[in-house]
């Protein structure tokens, strides 16, 4: 079999689009509002019926704004809640099939007044960061590529963090590269050893955490079609593993469904087979809100204290999974941007 090339440019940027994410399910936030009107109700997007026509009307109204100046503004989570959509919509279709994927930021900046962003500035940034994008697109020399995600966060100093997911296609196949479905343990085996072939164990920490996290978001799956779609972040949750305990035994501590280990050994590559399909995929689906869909998956690797009510007596290292899950918005026939 032949190994897969893990492209991976920049991993930990990704925590920070949970920060960027405007959840439906937080109650209390700052609101769209003029620094001269503070009392806005806060803004919830999962009440948005149209998607795609909202965000057409607030590209709209942006511009409105950038031209007449008129004073309206956004809290700061508001502001990357919508430069994300926006960017989504505008590039993203997380429809295409893919076998490789890679991490990359941008960087922009917006200026902040009284902890609020000027809808007139939000455009320029915006337009900004749009060109970015599109030159960061077609300086890519992959096969059949594609925005699965853009992510935004905007600092209190007004610095913009662009984190983009960028699926791909390796340049060759053979028979070893198809995508399977788990019908037994065997198809389980070919299909993680497309990941793992010429490893023999992996650091937890390093190689470990990457193929792991490559894994599960080209495990995904989302359904592949020709008309573009794209997503926006709703909610992310994130399981520990402590949190996570499988009755029937598990390779890890604990009997933990999620890696964790006392011994800071690599990972054997059949354990990391359970920790790939029977239970971090199996968790993710499980709690996927009604609704929803997995839009992407984040492994954090953390090292922890002993903890001496449990009898502890070594430190652990063991993976956070975090998980973004969202809505799926449908193009029809509109190009998805430079993506269709």
């Amino acid at each position: 079999m032949k190994k897969t090339s893990i492209v991976i440019t920049t991993l930990l940027v990704m925590v920070a689009i949970a920060v960027a994410v405007v959840s439906c399910k937080k109650d209390t936030q700052n609101a769209t509002s003029n620094p001269k009107n503070q009392s806005a109700q806060a803004f919830d997007p999962s009440h948005i019926t149209d998607m795609n026509a909202y965000l057409k009307d607030f590209k709209k109204k942006m511009q409105t704004s950038a031209e007449r100046k008129d004073g309206e503004s956004l809290s700061i989570e508001e502001a990357a809640w919508h430069l994300s959509s926006l960017a989504n919509y505008d590039f993203a279709n997380a429809g295409k099939p893919f076998d490789n994927l890679r991490f990359d930021t941008l960087y922009s900046y917006v200026p902040v007044t009284d902890g609020n962003i000027f809808l007139s500035d939000l455009a320029e940034t915006y337009e900004n960061i749009s060109t970015d994008i599109d030159k960061f697109y077609h300086s890519l020399m992959l096969d059949d590529s594609h925005f699965h995600f853009i992510g935004t966060d905007i600092s209190e100093n007004g610095t913009v963090i662009v984190s983009l997911m960028t699926t791909f296609m390796r340049s060759s196949k053979d028979l070893n590269d198809t995508l399977w479905f788990y019908n037994d343990l065997w198809d389980l085996h070919i299909e993680c050893d497309s990941f793992t072939y010429g490893y023999s164990t992996l650091p937890a920490s390093t190689t470990g955490r990457d193929v792991f996290e490559l894994f599960l978001n080209w495990k995904i799956s989302h359904p592949l079609q020709t008309t573009s779609y794209y997503y926006t972040v709703t909610e992310t949750q994130t399981f520990y593993y402590r949190n996570e305990i499988d009755p029937f035994g598990s390779p890890n501590y604990v009997d933990s469904r999620l890696f964790a280990s006392n011994t800071y050994i690599p990972l054997d590559i059949l354990p990391l087979f359970y920790y790939l399909c029977d239970s971090a995929l199996e968790i993710g689906s499980s709690n996927c809100p009604s609704g929803l869909s997995i839009v992407f998956w984040k492994v954090i690797y953390e090292r922890e204290d002993p903890i001496p009510q449990y009898h502890e007596h070594l430190d652990k290292e063991h993976y956070r999974i975090m998980i973004a899950y969202g809505e799926r918005h449908d193009l029809g026939s509109e190009p998805g941007g430079n993506n269709d």
